[in-house]
């Protein structure tokens, strides 16, 4: 599209929960098609192009698991060539904190900024328990998987 001119683009969510709705060995190819009756509905236009990038994302888990619905970058040149690609922005994760902890002043107090992977995390730390271990809960009678082998009973002659 280095030649054309974008005359409209327009970002959509699209639901692909129809996918599912098919059999389990049809659900991508289902998804991928519904994608292109979205962009002729929306888009006004018979000629769809899906961007390589978008369809190794709908085939990314297989033709059984497509996603549930999808964020799609529509653009349509002056021919009338809808391109259908993925957005180069997510809305989640705008931005990435780069070190593992950014320390920023607000009003006067020290605010410390902690990655979300350290959220929740709790320190590897052993520590000596004053409780005795728990043990294991007794099986039941011929549930155990396990067979043991019977000892001979030595005869005396």
């Amino acid at each position: 599209m280095s030649d054309q001119e974008i005359e409209v683009e327009r970002v959509y969510t699209i639901p692909l929960s129809r996918a599912w709705i098919t059999a389990r060995h049809r659900r991508t190819r289902r998804a991928v098609n519904i994608v292109r009756e979205f962009a002729v509905h929306h888009m006004k236009s018979s000629e769809i192009k899906i961007d390589t990038d978008l369809n190794e994302f709908l085939w990314k888990r297989g033709i059984t698991k497509p996603p549930r619905r999808i964020t799609v970058k529509m653009e349509k040149d002056e021919d009338g060539v809808v391109t259908i690609s993925l957005p180069k922005e997510t809305k989640k994760n705008p931005e990435i904190i780069t070190s593992p902890v950014d320390v920023k002043k607000e009003e006067g107090y020290p605010v410390q900024v902690v990655p979300s992977e350290a959220v929740g995390a709790t320190p590897a730390v052993a520590t000596e328990s004053t409780q005795p271990p728990k043990k294991a809960p007794k099986s039941k009678k011929g549930t155990s998987r396990t067979t043991t082998k019977k000892k001979p009973k030595d005869s005396e002659n």
